[in-house]
């Protein structure tokens, strides 16, 4: 419960879920694996769905942008299918943590400089790919998938609150590829762990939408180098 919880909390925040779980499943002595994770996933892409319906309205409406979401999907995708073991392995280590960490950590520092004006209407195919390269780094543990999408964004200029919707829709083909390709592993049920998932997915999407719009992003960052010690520590 506490895990599932953990999980939704920190999908959309910039602090990294995946590095969580596998840190807070060794603080607590519970073995927890790829598949895991990608079932607490179905949660928050049912929060992401209901909260930012308005955004994935747009996006159907608008080629363009439906485009590039599917340029910046693309290198997460191959990563993921053709490093999926390697991938799995690093899950069940502490060592790599701090130092992913700390990747989340700067670039969030260095977004949080930038002030852009530029709008999704108008993001160009090479703008989406290069968001796709800096998701497809949090395909590791400790490396959050927001935190990277939402700075990449940010550094390319792009307009807060269009930076943070592009990061909420960026979500919806990550989290439902990664979840269709396990779910013919194992059965999704909908138990406690499901609603508490959600349930703090929802709480964690409107934290992030608030903190970024009130140009408070580094808070995400230095949380990201208090962890890092942390997870050295006990690594």
């Amino acid at each position: 419960m506490l895990l599932s919880a953990l999980q939704g909390a920190t999908e959309f925040l910039p602090v990294s879920s995946s590095g969580h779980l596998v840190l807070f499943s060794k603080f607590l002595q519970v073995d927890i694996d790829l598949q895991t994770v990608v079932l607490l996933h179905a949660g928050s892409l049912l929060a992401i769905f209901l909260l930012v319906y308005r955004g994935i309205f747009r996006a159907l409406k608008n080629w363009k942008i439906l485009l590039n979401l599917v340029i910046s999907t693309l290198p997460a995708m191959f990563v993921g299918l053709l490093f999926e073991e390697q991938v799995e392995a690093v899950f069940s280590k502490v060592s790599f943590l701090p130092f992913f960490f700390i990747i989340t950590a700067v670039f969030l520092l260095l977004a949080s400089l930038k002030d852009g004006e530029k709008s999704l209407d108008h993001m160009s195919a090479r703008d989406a790919l290069l968001i796709g390269l800096f998701q497809a780094i949090a395909i590791l543990p400790g490396v959050s998938r927001s935190g990277m999408v939402l700075s990449a964004a940010l550094l390319l200029g792009y307009e807060r609150r269009e930076a943070v919707t592009y990061t909420f829709l960026m979500a919806i083909p990550v989290l439902l590829g990664a979840s269709l390709l396990k779910l013919r592993e194992t059965a999704l049920v909908m138990n406690s762990a499901f609603l508490v998932s959600f349930l703090s997915s929802l709480v964690a999407l409107v934290i992030l939408k608030k903190i970024v719009l009130i140009r408070k992003l580094r808070w995400f960052a230095d949380y990201c180098l208090i962890i890092a010690f942390i997870s050295f520590l006990l690594g």
